[in-house]
């Protein structure tokens, strides 16, 4: 695949990373992955939940997938989501390139103005698993896209911080 980098020649250039947001870890078991990050590392639970459905399965490229979700806090704000799905099992990342293999999942960014950074990635050659997209649980746009090295990478551009939980602004 041959990417076009002709992006960085502009001279007007758009900062649209502001912070790290996240890591996302799909664990084969959810309560020996808890006792590792929350009651070891000390992340706080911030929600722990199901999640499934259309905006689900569009977002990560899988079809009737249903996963329990925990998100905990770290004391600098950042957090880490563990992911364990319910009726697919995972399989490991160098068998083929998906959202549901094991172990270290995806970087997350926090991003700006990301249908904009969007375009910017995809005339670039980068392979998105779906535009951005609202999500059903949280006041944000999000999408995930794979790096260079087939790493998934997501976005999340927050876009009504009074009703989001503050620990995952």
């Amino acid at each position: 695949m041959l990417y076009n980098f002709n992006f960085l020649l502009s001279s007007k250039k758009m900062k649209h990373i502001t912070s790290y947001r996240h890591m996302g870890i799909v664990v084969k078991d959810m309560e020996i992955a808890m006792k590792f990050y929350c009651d070891l590392l000390e992340h706080e639970i911030i929600v722990d939940f199901t999640e499934e459905g259309a905006y689900f399965n569009n977002l990560i490229g899988l079809e009737n997938a249903s996963a329990r979700v925990v998100k905990a806090n770290s004391p600098d704000g950042t957090y880490v989501e563990l992911i364990e799905f319910k009726n697919i099992k995972p399989i490991h990342r160098q068998e083929e390139r998906r959202y549901d293999f094991y172990g270290l999942n995806h970087i997350c960014f926090k991003v700006e103005k990301i249908h904009d950074l969007y375009e910017k990635l995809v005339s670039a050659g980068i392979e998105f698993i779906s535009e951005p997209l609202k999500s059903d649980f949280d006041p944000v746009y999000t999408c995930f896209c794979y790096d260079y090295e087939g790493n998934l990478v997501q976005f999340v551009e927050i876009f009504d911080y009074d009703s989001i939980n503050e620990g995952l602004r």
